[in-house]
């Protein structure tokens, strides 16, 4: 930003977040920042609320979800919108990245034409001009003859090139947020590390901001500026990437980063690191801390108060939701403790039988 320039604001605000499918409390009281230009990664179990939170900021929950709480993009609070109203406008301010672009895509549209929809739509635009902009945006996610891919349907594209016209009519309108949800998970490794690319290209050229969902902490690590940790519906740990890396509070944020086995120096046949129980399910949450009955350093206050999310450490942003926040030293220790306890059992037979992560 140059000086006299007035601050941009975030691409995604979100205030006390709640989202309720009747009893289930699936997001409890987020409160997330994306910055203009910045990759938020959104990281948890399977259950942990990350998509319902994602959904809810994009406004693409069904009706029968009780959302309160405040989301603003750019500026513009989208939570006090009216459905057609912000129907009207949800293309300028936000584009969407799905997991599988097979089944996101119109399989008999040609691309091209799905991707000029937007600028008809949205821009004003007249089928020509339209077909031009999609050509435009084709080529600008780096595919090669785009005039003629524009002209094939979804079947007839490689994995790797449908995800790139996802990305294209996610970025169309240069929107200022874009959520993507799991959009590198279906790809091979080389298709993955050029979709990474392209997208740190685009974003570092258009500003937009991004709300990443992942498993995949080897994407967080090259991708991401800031991580969201969640469990239990909660943001339960958030900061710059390179401090939860570095030095997680929260010990789920530990056992996530444990999990991660290194190839290079990890002994061959040493048992996997592995989070012991299963998380809570939403309707069934347990008094306190809900991480507390499979937290190694659990006390009785833990399984009675549910901690606030509040600063740990001295980096500014750094926060966790825990009564005894620890270090990476706690990390480490922690995963010593685990691979002792695993090599114990019966290599094989017996590793999943304390429960096991799914990401």
């Amino acid at each position: 930003m140059t000086p006299g320039q007035p601050e941009q604001a975030p691409a995604l605000e979100i205030t006390d977040l709640n989202v309720r499918y009747g009893p289930v409390h699936a997001v409890r009281d987020a409160c997330l920042t994306v910055g203009a230009g910045q990759v938020v990664a959104l990281i948890g179990e399977t259950g942990s609320g990350k998509s319902s939170l994602a959904l809810a900021a994009a406004r693409l929950l069904p009706s029968s979800a009780a959302v309160t709480g405040q989301v603003a993009i750019a500026g513009r609070d989208v939570s006090a919108l009216g459905g057609s109203a912000f129907r009207r406008v949800r293309a300028s301010l936000l584009g969407c990245i799905a997991q599988d672009a097979m089944a996101a895509l119109n399989p008999v549209v040609p691309v091209g034409r799905q991707v000029g929809e937007l600028f008809a739509v949205h821009a004003g635009m007249s089928r020509p001009q339209a077909a031009e902009a999609a050509v435009a945006a084709l080529a600008q996610v780096e595919i090669r003859h785009p005039a003629a891919v524009a002209r094939l349907y979804p079947h007839q594209l490689s994995g790797g090139m449908r995800q790139r016209v996802m990305i294209a009519m996610a970025m169309a309108l240069a929107p200022p947020l874009i959520v993507a949800d799991e959009p590198t998970t279906a790809l091979d490794v080389s298709t993955q590390a050029e979709i990474l690319a392209l997208i740190g290209e685009l974003r570092a050229r258009m500003r937009s901001g991004f709300l990443w969902i992942t498993h995949d902490m080897g994407v967080v690590a090259e991708l991401a500026d800031w991580a969201a940790v969640m469990y239990a519906g909660r943001i339960v740990e958030q900061g710059p990437v390179d401090v939860i890396f570095d030095a997680p509070a929260h010990p789920y944020t530990e056992g996530l980063l444990a999990t991660r086995r290194d190839l290079r120096s990890g002994a061959p046949g040493a048992p996997l690191f592995q989070i012991r129980g299963s998380p809570p399910g939403p309707a069934e949450l347990p008094p306190g801390c809900p991480f507390a009955p499979r937290c190694p350093r659990a006390t009785a206050t833990c399984t009675e108060v549910d901690p606030p999310l509040e600063p740990a450490g001295s980096t500014g942003g750094h926060e966790a939701a825990c009564h005894h926040p620890g270090t990476g030293a706690d990390q480490k220790a922690g995963a010593k403790v685990a691979a002792a306890e695993a090599g114990a059992a019966e290599a094989g037979d017996h590793l999943g039988t304390a429960g096991t992560v799914t990401l």
